[in-house]
């Protein structure tokens, strides 16, 4: 409350994080004509002073910086106390956000000073359990779409249930939306990956997990199969003023569109749902995990690409993120041996990637008890065979050679050798015998004939 110490001014702390603030003690803040929202001054402290302002609404709210467009300086009303700063300066500098269509460099200024001076921040929220998806992706950033796509049977929802959780557990309010799987089962599936067991041979200990996991900021959509896309998007939109949700995760579009539309409406109204989940994410600066079903074609090594995720073009130009689910090619008896649980089994394969263009794979095991997927070295390639002796038959031009067959040796030089002087002599001796029958025939033509 160092704010109010200082100004005397009435002052709100958020209940529980930077990201959250619920509709009951909104309602307190009905009766205010002016609001200044003082969040940290860093990348993720605006981000949820902008989603503040949205909701409080933009008429009468201004937003604080406490370090001035500066790289150093207080980062929130705590610092600035401690550190003797003048709290009626820093509320003088204090903005309004202005019409959301338009924006002029003042309005982008302090947003790209952070993009240049805080470029770790700017890459979104990191994955606690998967490096490999820093390296790559960077992180989970706001505003983006991101399509995942991969065959049946290849672990898309075991593998984006672990990783929503890991964002989850990092303070990313997240909204899941099965159309596929029923919420029990897909809630039994995250408790256990939270837990890290299998809750069915630790009976005792389920009270204890599921108290734990019930503090995530983490809800579900009812909804279940072919719903309409509009009713979805107004859904969403309640999910972010209501209980600021950051992260909302689609699975998957076929099954949400099932029996909508007929030969190639379907491919319209697929489209039509795509510009809708990707205004959302750009007009609510939420992240929307997408999961589209790829084509059935597949290459010769059952591989997909990009250009197999089902509908037009369209649905992965105006993704940001690309992420096609794979499967590892069967490794050898040893080196599964070698791996033991740290096998990979399936990779991520990163093939559009519009924040910084990397592109790349991020290998995954999986645990079977707990249901985790954990980060997986790639495996090995794998080597050809040592070379074998080889034994190669050829049949001389001259037929007179043809009874005396060449066996050469390719797999050792004096073998070689040895076979270059037999077949030297061999042919030389089938050259002689042909010279010496054309001889004999020259001569019994040019013998006199005696009278």
């Amino acid at each position: 409350m160092a704010a109010y110490q200082e100004t005397g001014i009435p002052s709100v702390a958020l209940p529980a994080n930077a990201f959250q603030l619920p509709l009951e003690e909104m309602r307190i803040l009905d009766r205010f004509s002016r609001i200044y929202v003082w969040l940290d001054d860093d990348m993720q402290g605006q981000e949820a002073a902008l989603r503040l302002v949205n909701k409080l609404g933009i008429d009468r709210t201004l937003m604080v910086a406490s370090r001035g467009g500066l790289a150093t300086g207080p980062i929130n009303a705590s610092a600035a106390l401690r550190g003797g700063h003048s709290f009626q300066a820093i509320l003088d500098m204090a903005r309004p956000l202005g019409h959301e269509q338009i924006l002029d460099f003042n309005t982008l200024r302090d947003a790209v000073q952070q993009e240049v001076l805080h470029p770790v921040d700017v890459a979104g929220v990191r994955s606690r359990d998967l490096t490999q998806y820093n390296k790559i992706l960077k992180g989970l950033r706001p505003g983006e779409l991101t399509i995942v796509s991969g065959t049946t049977g290849v672990g898309k929802t075991t593998i984006l249930s672990h990783l929503s959780l890991d964002f989850c557990q990092s303070g990313v309010s997240t909204l899941w939306g099965s159309f596929e799987i029923p919420n029990v089962r897909l809630a039994k599936r995250m408790l256990y990956q939270f837990s890290n067991k299998d809750l069915s041979q630790h009976p005792e200990e389920f009270d204890y997990w599921a108290d734990k996991f019930e503090q995530l900021p983490l809800h579900f959509l009812k909804f279940f199969g072919s719903t309409e896309a509009s009713t979805v998007i107004e859904t969403m939109k309640h999910a972010v003023y209501a209980y600021d949700v950051q992260h909302v995760l689609i699975d998957n579009l076929q099954f949400m569109m099932t029996g909508q539309g007929r030969g190639y409406e379907k491919w319209d109204l697929q489209e039509a749902a795509m510009n809708t989940f990707r205004k959302f994410a750009t007009e609510n600066n939420v992240h929307v995990t997408l999961v589209v079903h790829p084509r059935k074609e597949r290459d010769d090594k059952g591989m997909i690409d990009i250009n197999s995720v089902f509908g037009s073009a369209k649905i992965t130009q105006d993704s940001d993120n690309v992420v096609l689910i794979q499967k590892v090619a069967k490794v050898t008896k040893s080196q599964a041996n070698e791996f033991g649980d740290a096998l990979p089994t399936r990779y991520l394969d990163v093939q559009k990637n519009r924040f910084d263009g990397t592109l790349g794979k991020i290998y995954l095991s999986f645990d079977n008890t707990s249901l985790q997927v954990r980060g997986a070295s790639p495996p090995p390639p794998t080597t050809s065979p040592a070379n074998t002796r080889t034994l190669t038959k050829f049949k001389p031009k001259s037929t007179a050679a043809a009874a005396t067959p060449v066996v050469t040796d390719v797999k050792k030089e004096a073998d070689s050798n040895e076979t270059t002087a037999t077949t030297t002599t061999t042919t030389t001796v089938a050259e002689s015998a042909v010279k010496e029958t054309k001889k004999s025939q020259r001569a019994k033509k040019t013998k006199p004939t005696e009278e």
